[in-house]
């Protein structure tokens, strides 16, 4: 259970386990066969739930592999702007994608299974990056409210934003090759230390 998930009344957690069901679930059939041997269909089969259900969540089923948690970006721009006043724009940041990104050594078998998926079904990779970039559209916007600039004309939300990117990225490709020896927040902390002493030098 996440951090923020006591706060979620039954109903909600409900909905988000049922969502979470319908995501590994595609995902883990992508993985296997490749989403062209996928089927709406078989996804509910298997979760037990209707195919209108499966839609009251997922536009269609590329989205439940590129996409499977469309409230992320949310809850990011609100963790972000409900940061203490005294929090840099960086660390207010870091502090939201390190909510999000809490569990991650558990869910270490979804990054493994999606990377099975991209390679067995190439098809899937614009959505996939689409979603990435969306996800980090929405980063920007959020930093550059927070700063008071604009998402548009002024430079540093947009170099906060993929600065951070880039820590994620590198802090999870080091995780991997250490062969996660160390834990993946210990690293990510030191890469976000290193890139604001960077910024601030």
């Amino acid at each position: 259970m996440s951090a923020e998930e006591p706060s979620l009344g039954l109903r909600e957690r409900k909905k988000r386990a049922t969502r979470d069901a319908l995501a590994n679930a595609a995902l883990r059939s992508a993985a296997e066969r490749g989403i062209e041997n996928v089927t709406v269909e078989a996804v509910t089969d298997e979760v037990g739930v209707s195919v209108r259900t499966f839609f009251n969540y997922f536009p269609c089923l590329e989205d439940a592999i590129t996409r499977p948690d469309r409230g992320c970006a949310a809850r990011l721009r609100q963790a972000v702007l409900d940061a203490p006043a005294h929090l840099s724009a960086l660390d207010a940041l870091r502090e939201a994608l390190g909510q999000e990104l809490a569990d991650i050594e558990e869910d270490q078998e979804r990054w493994e299974l999606q990377t099975a998926a991209l390679t067995k079904s190439p098809s899937l990779l614009p959505g996939f990056l689409a979603a990435q970039g969306a996800d980090e559209r929405a980063m920007v916007a959020v930093l550059a409210e927070r700063l008071g600039q604009d998402p548009e004309s002024d430079l540093r939300p947009r170099l906060l934003a993929h600065a951070s990117i880039a820590a994620v990225r590198a802090s999870a490709e080091l995780w991997v090759a250490s062969g996660r020896t160390r834990s993946f927040l210990s690293i990510y902390r030191e890469a976000f230390a290193s890139l604001a002493a960077g910024l601030s030098g």
